[in-house]
């Protein structure tokens, strides 16, 4: 966590030992290279890394303590994207740290070597991060990239290392953790590799893992790829200097700490959370679902969480009041003593956020904890306290859905602290979430372009990934955005009149429905035939999206919310015209499991006089189908894109 640093003295207090102790498990780095070849399930590939090797090293003596963390890569280029993708090398260099015996070559198919030298090696910057940048000469195809670096920093107790990638299949991963005899590391392999426990060989203690034919995760539609990387999560676990029998780092420990940081105040900090309470200016004598909606809504209107704010300015209650600025931890801290004053019962909460590598009840990697809800007992629901989108008892819905860890406060004789539990973080039900719209439509005088009422209603997580537009942005691009959004039907940019309702944050509370209302006229729509007119009616939901893949799937279906949308499209058709298609109007594709829908995309039409009424219902109720279920849930969103390409032909009488 950002609210407190680790002391390394634990580290430091056992015997010294010397660097110089030897192993076997150096980085594979030849003096005269071999020329591979790629296995035969990774030909087709345009690079595959051969091999993926890692060493991290604990170095404690007399004079410093530092980490080494050591890589080594050798990649085949196999197309010519592949040499695009690797003829240049980026490393990373992290502040407070520094990289070490930086080299890099070719070795063409021929054997020929071509070495890189270190004077050519620039510093770059991108994205505000730093890099050491090496364009290397002569890469053709089948060509081997081979490089390795050391990276030199203050130790970390904790880490993760990923080895599975989105661009290239990797045949051999390897891992070794090195630390004292009096350490003990451990490490958990998730997605296909499997770590060791540690060793003890001549006064050091390694932990080790190993992974072969990892296949590379293609980011594709509807899929998560953070959490099914195979990658190895570790941690300092004992001092054996100290205590053979303590854990060090538990979620115990985890949540004494945040904790008691959290809700420990100095007199000082009182005076100034009450005059912050006084200033709400409301009833607060209820710890009712009213009173924290106002809390929650008074905080983040009147205070700003600034991202660049680190420790005492950020945290401090005194400094969040005068300068109405606060860190992320801040303000969950100032929420938390503002339910502790008032009395009102919560829990904070650490999700295992859903499209990031999660959290492991096994293996206390507390650098993964990352995003902070809280949860009230008496009402079952949340708040996120530092994402100003949000609102009771809607949260970012990623950290939804999931499990989290859990700190129930409690007495201790006289003090106060805290228990880690991990719990589940249920996402709200679907009903709540829902992406409706209703168009009229009517042909002009002309024939030759289509006028349409259009309204989208959005309520849920729907509704919440709108509202800060209309509440944060200038009147101006307000306007612009409301455009964009209703130029989705019909493709029109025409568009006459505009009105959003709804546009508070509070209105998420009450899920009030986020109306965007206009009237266009299209022109896009519609063609002229002969005495035929073809009519774009599937255009007017908006482009959808196609799941049509060469690629075979490798990653399951994750989904950020259940939802549901219906849709209802009046058409009034023009005097003396038939339409001779109207079954290509209907749609019946359902996905069911044990006989219950899961999925599906419903159209139905109905054609009384002149008024053709078309009303469909597409609907999502789980957010996570596996591989087994992917073709099914693949069919229903493809029938939502198949209705986009319907074309009423309308034919004269």
């Amino acid at each position: 966590m950002k609210l407190f640093s680790l002391v390394f003295s634990i580290a430091i207090a056992g015997a010294a030992y010397s660097q110089n102790v030897p192993y076997s498990n150096e980085l594979p780095w030849q003096k005269v290279p071999l020329v591979h070849t790629a296995a035969a399930e990774n030909k087709s590939s345009d690079a595959v890394y051969l091999n993926d090797a890692r060493i991290i090293e604990y170095v404690f003596n007399d004079k410093e303590a530092y980490l080494n963390m050591s890589y080594y890569k050798l990649i085949k280029v196999q197309t010519d994207k592949g040499i695009e993708m690797y003829n240049k090398l980026y490393v990373p260099v992290y502040r407070n740290s520094e990289v070490l015996n930086l080299k890099a070559r070719v070795i063409l198919p021929s054997g020929k070597v071509i070495d890189f030298p270190s004077s050519k090696i620039k510093e770059t910057e991108e994205d505000g991060r730093k890099y050491k940048l090496f364009a290397l000469e002569g890469v053709e195809k089948n060509a081997e990239v081979e490089y390795s670096y050391t990276i030199k920093r203050i130790p970390t107790f904790f880490g993760t290392e990923v080895f599975q990638l989105t661009s290239s299949p990797v045949e051999k991963a390897s891992i070794v953790i090195i630390g004292p005899e009096h350490l003990v590391f451990e490490a958990k392999g998730f997605n296909g590799i499997t770590s060791q426990k540690d060793t003890l060989v001549n006064k050091s203690r390694y932990v080790t893992a190993q992974a072969t034919m990892l296949k590379e995760l293609s980011d594709a539609k509807y899929a998560l790829v953070k959490p099914y990387q195979t990658r190895i999560d570790y941690k300092l676990s004992y001092n054996l200097s100290k205590n053979n029998d303590v854990e060090l780092y538990t979620w115990k420990e985890f949540a004494k700490k945040v904790y008691t940081n959290n809700t420990t105040l100095v007199d000082k900090e009182k005076k100034y959370l009450d005059k912050i309470i006084k200033a709400m200016n409301f009833a607060t004598d209820k710890a009712d679902e009213a009173t924290i909606c106002k809390i929650e809504d008074y905080v983040k209107t009147n205070f700003n969480i600034d991202k660049e704010l680190v420790g005492e300015n950020g945290m401090d209650i005194e400094k969040i009041y005068t300068t109405k600025n606060a860190s992320d931890d801040g303000i969950t801290r100032l929420f938390a003593n503002i339910f502790e004053a008032l009395g009102i019962k919560y829990q904070i909460v650490f999700p295992s956020t859903r499209n990031e590598f999660p959290l492991d009840e096994e293996l206390e990697n507390w650098n993964r904890v990352e995003n902070t809800l809280m949860y009230f007992p008496q009402t079952g629901k949340f708040i996120s306290p530092n994402d100003i989108a949000y609102r009771y008892p809607f949260v970012e819905p990623y950290n939804a859905g999931t499990r989290g860890l859990f700190l129930k406060g409690t007495v201790v004789g006289t003090l106060k602290t805290a228990v880690g539990v991990f719990n589940d973080i249920p996402l709200e039900s679907i009903e709540k979430n829902k992406q409706n719209m209703e168009v009229e439509a009517s042909f002009d005088s002309d024939l030759d372009s289509v006028t349409m009422k259009s309204k989208q209603i959005l309520t849920g997580y729907a509704a919440a990934n709108y509202r800060p537009i209309f509440v944060f942005m200038p009147k101006d691009k307000q306007d612009l955005t409301t455009k964009d959004i209703l130029k989705s039907v019909g493709k029109s940019s025409n568009v006459i009149k505009m009105e959003v309702t709804n546009t508070a944050l509070t209105d998420l509370t009450d899920n009030k429905p986020l109306i965007i209302a206009g009237t266009l006229r299209s022109g896009e729509l519609l063609e002229k035939a002969g005495n035929k007119l073809l009519f774009k009616v599937g255009e007017i939901i908006g482009q959808q999206v196609e799941m049509y893949q060469d690629k075979p799937r490798v990653l399951p279906v994750d989904m950020p919310y259940a939802n549901t949308q219906d849709r209802n499209i009046k058409v009034t058709i023009p005097d003396g015209y038939n339409i001779k298609n109207l079954k290509d109007l209907d749609f019946d594709v359902e996905f069911k499991k044990d006989g219950i829908a899961s999925c599906g995309f419903i159209c139905t039409h109905s054609l009384t006089g002149n008024l053709l009424e078309i009303k469909i219902n597409e609907f999502y109720k789980e957010i996570y189908y596996p591989l087994s279920d992917f073709e099914n849930f693949k069919r229903v969103v493809n029938a939502s894109a198949d209705f986009n390409k319907v074309v009423l032909v309308l034919e004269k009488k």
